[in-house]
């Protein structure tokens, strides 16, 4: 029975709090209707700022800020807005009229920094340009913008300077267009159209002729300038004679080889030949070229030059072969 009497008393005392719990928590708070309301009451208060002007007190936006990439880079984009908008806050760089720059200014704040803005972002503009990108900025780096030129090639890098001949050479000088050499004297001839050198008096050889030869007074019997083209480094070469005559490796075997051959001297055109022959016909020296003759003629003639016209007793031979001057003889 004590038991039944316990539970009963503590039911009734929980009964009794609950029952005190559900009575009005705000009783004790005043009512809107209990309570004097000033006529001001309700407006928006102002704070002031730094400049001196009242600014409104802002909310808090509802807006919640965007997450991921599109977010990060708009973020991004309204911090370079701002800096751009606001370039006081760091101190403006202003341009003089002479170029120079002047010293940063004291920060400034409201209107004054908005308007000094403008100025700054111009004279940023003129001190560091954008600078191109890739293939054609590369190129640009060095042009006008970039402080310095794009040049062409060298002149050593150029034909004429990479295939001539070396010092020392039979051939080597080079001289202007339109000086006169002296009889026995060859040089260089470069840049000039072979057009201007003169009237085409024969060419070497005669089918798919790789030599021309021309003369600079056709129809003459003095002494005169003729040009020879042809040659690896594009430049013609240059000489004066009366008489000047084509003469190709088949006759030359035909008077050396022969009966009269044995009387002949020896010149530095016949030593070179000798050379030149056994390295294109694979034959040793003293022998004829045999089959392959045609192919040494392709590119391989004499070329004599006589002083006087009506006379033969005086002459200069040339070796041409591979576009080069390969050896000069002379009757002297």
């Amino acid at each position: 029975m004590r038991k039944i009497f316990f539970r009963i008393g503590l039911a009734l005392t929980l009964a009794a709090t609950l029952s005190g719990c559900s009575g009005d928590p705000l009783r004790d708070v005043p009512r809107l209707a209990e309570v004097d309301v000033a006529e001001a009451a309700g407006e928006a208060e102002v704070v002031a700022s730094d400049g001196g002007e009242v600014l409104p007190e802002t909310a808090a936006s509802g807006e919640a800020p965007r997450r991921g990439l599109l977010g990060f880079l708009k973020r991004k984009a309204d911090a370079g807005k701002a800096e751009a908008v606001a370039p006081g806050s760091v101190g403006e760089v202003a341009a003089k009229p002479d170029g120079e720059f002047a010293e940063p200014a004291d920060v400034e704040t409201g209107e004054t920094a908005a308007q000094g803005a403008a100025p700054q972002a111009k004279a940023v503009a003129v001190a560091a340009p954008a600078q191109d990108r890739g293939l054609f900025g590369f190129l640009k780096g060095t042009g006008a913008d970039g402080g310095g030129t794009l040049t062409a090639m060298p002149a050593d890098s150029s034909r004429a300077s990479r295939y001539a001949p070396k010092p020392g050479a039979v051939d080597a000088r080079e001289v202007p267009f339109g000086r006169t050499l002296p009889y026995g004297e060859i040089a260089r001839v470069c840049n000039v159209p072979e057009t201007q050198l003169g009237t085409k008096a024969g060419s070497w050889p005669e089918r798919g002729a790789r030599y021309d030869l021309r003369d600079s007074a056709p129809g003459s019997t003095g002494a005169r300038t003729y040009y020879l083209t042809g040659f690896r480094d594009g430049c013609a070469r240059q000489f004066t004679a009366a008489l000047v005559m084509f003469g190709s490796p088949e006759t030359w075997e035909q008077i050396h080889y022969g009966p009269a051959g044995e009387s002949l001297p020896v010149l530095a055109t016949d030593t070179a030949f000798e050379a030149v022959k056994s390295r294109v016909c694979r034959v040793g020296a003293g022998k004829p070229c045999g089959k392959r003759m045609s192919a040494l003629e392709r590119d391989t003639v004499f070329v004599s030059l006589y002083e006087r016209f009506e006379d033969n007793t005086r002459w200069k031979n040339l070796l041409i072969h591979g576009g080069e001057v390969v050896a000069m003889g002379s009757s002297d």
